[in-house]
């Protein structure tokens, strides 16, 4: 593998140049040339699904308080875009149909990460939007909490899954889960690849595919591509692109 068989991820959408989570940072992903954009799920108070990372509104809005207390028309007033800069003051915090709709016209997978959700219709209704959407087939919903996973599976035995893996004790039983599914992968802490380099060739023994994160750094993703991992979530999208293409790995700078 060279790394121009690498999937380059936007994390948080292209969040080194715009806002993350929010619709101009994927639209700054997918028109930077990303090849696939990942981005984060809680739940309003109302049920409706929307983009943000946090359980607490404050680091990234002008909101405080939890998000889940608030109705989607109360996280619609929130600015959600002047922490990051004075140019993103009409930001608003996008649901997870704004999100899907925005990525509808482009041609690259989409990482949806389930953080947050009050009850497990919730879940059901994540799945439900991205069928109404068409685009069930492009989205892979991933997660920590691996019976979230579980769950939405029984609503739709189709849908695409990420098991995220944060620790090496987790790597057992995500081999367990993903071996021999065709619409499963694990989603793996790069550290955890970088610290072990047996660790790779476990899950390419068991022809798991393997996606990382979060990963900044070129000599990084050599590392990475080396151990023949062809999915690399990354902050610094033009930087990545530019690696893959071999051309300069030119850093966001800064905003």
């Amino acid at each position: 593998m060279t790394p121009a068989d690498a999937e380059i991820i936007a994390h948080r959408g292209f969040s080194a140049v715009a806002p993350e989570n929010t619709l101009a940072a994927l639209a700054a992903a997918w028109d930077a040339g990303a090849d696939a954009v990942e981005f984060d799920i809680h739940t309003a108070a109302c049920g409706t699904p929307v983009l943000f990372h946090d359980d607490m509104l404050s680091r990234t809005t002008n909101g405080v308080g939890p998000l889940k207390r608030r109705t989607l028309a109360q996280l619609k007033r929130l600015d959600a875009g002047s922490w990051f800069g004075d140019g993103f003051a009409e930001e608003r915090i996008p649901t997870l149909a704004e999100a899907l709709e925005a990525c509808a016209d482009r041609p690259g997978p989409i990482y949806a990460e389930v953080k947050g959700f009050r009850e497990l219709e919730d879940l059901d209704r994540m799945v439900r939007i991205a069928t109404e959407a068409d685009l069930l087939d492009r989205t892979v919903f991933i997660a920590m909490n691996w019976t979230l996973l579980d769950r939405m599976r029984s609503q739709e035995p189709a849908l695409r899954i990420g098991y995220i893996v944060d620790d090496a004790d987790e790597v057992g039983e995500a081999l367990v889960r993903a071996r021999g599914d065709e619409r499963a992968l694990v989603d793996l802490r790069a550290s955890l690849l970088l610290e072990d380099d047996l660790l790779a060739a476990r899950f390419h023994a068991a022809g798991i595919p393997m996606a990382v994160w979060t990963v900044d750094s070129t000599s990084e993703a050599d590392a990475l591509v080396a151990q023949r991992v062809g999915r690399i979530t990354t902050n610094e999208v033009a930087a990545l692109l530019g690696w893959k293409r071999g051309g300069p790995a030119h850093p966001s700078g800064e905003r």
